[in-house]
């Protein structure tokens, strides 16, 4: 069974795959086959480029995915005709904000990030306690991500396990003094000096919660193992992986 949880910064909304509800239940429903979009892969965006008088073409130097665009066709059922347009005002106001996608299946729990793309349109069944609509989400990344997984360093090392099928980025996070930051993992390196009781720093961007950033080599960790070297003098620090999929 499927359950797909979309959060704002004001509301929560769950859809639900099992379709044996009973009367007066009062859930959202994912209509059968009511999921595209989530299960394959985007695009890719580069196209082969002719090679001038010779056969064939020439390969992109790298290969990059489009943008992710869900679609969640559902219906609420057994609801009161306020129940009915309280609902609808609440889809309605998931326009203009970021949503969190949760999905939960056999594969586990893993979460995207969106916005609402299109109108929901509500179309009202019969009476006013019976509707369908469709939330059509576009995410910029298309990655879908899994739960973050902290690591404290032994002896200065750290390894850590991307699970997934893509590459991810690594977070640092200090909950007592620190100054100083210094890691190597693979190509990548990074260092950052401050004086705090608190930081968190995401390689995504490379952007400190606190102090500033003086070496930034930043690079994903690919799917498997990769071994960290960290310089710090935090008592304290971690180093989070959240496994990806394409």
């Amino acid at each position: 069974m499927t359950r797909i949880t979309i959060t704002s910064d004001t509301d929560t909304l769950v859809l639900n795959g099992n379709r044996t509800w009973e009367a007066g239940d009062r859930r959202l429903i994912l209509k059968k086959d009511g999921i595209k979009g989530l299960y394959g892969s985007p695009n890719i965006r580069e196209k082969p480029l002719d090679r001038p008088q010779m056969d064939g073409a020439y390969w992109p130097s790298r290969l990059t995915q489009e943008s992710r665009t869900i679609t969640l066709d559902a219906f609420a059922h057994g609801l009161s005709s306020v129940e009915t347009m309280n609902l609808i005002d609440r889809l309605n106001a998931l326009t203009g904000r970021a949503l969190t996608v949760l999905v939960e299946d056999s594969a586990g729990r893993r979460t995207l990030s969106g916005w609402l793309a299109a109108d929901p349109e509500p179309l009202m069944l019969v009476t006013q306690r019976h509707f369908e609509f469709a939330l059509i989400i576009t995410c910029p990344d298309p990655y879908k991500y899994g739960e973050w997984l902290w690591q404290a360093p032994q002896a200065g090392r750290v390894r850590v396990d991307n699970t997934g099928t893509a590459p991810t980025w690594l977070r640092f996070r200090a909950v007592s003094h620190i100054t100083r930051l210094h890691a190597v993992w693979g190509d990548a390196e990074i260092e950052w000096e401050g004086d705090t009781g608190e930081l968190l720093l995401d390689t995504r961007d490379m952007i400190p919660s606190t102090g500033q950033i003086t070496a930034d080599w930043a690079l994903p960790v690919h799917p498997g193992k990769t071994q960290l070297t960290i310089q710090t003098d935090c008592s304290t620090l971690e180093v989070g992986i959240r496994p990806a999929w394409r």
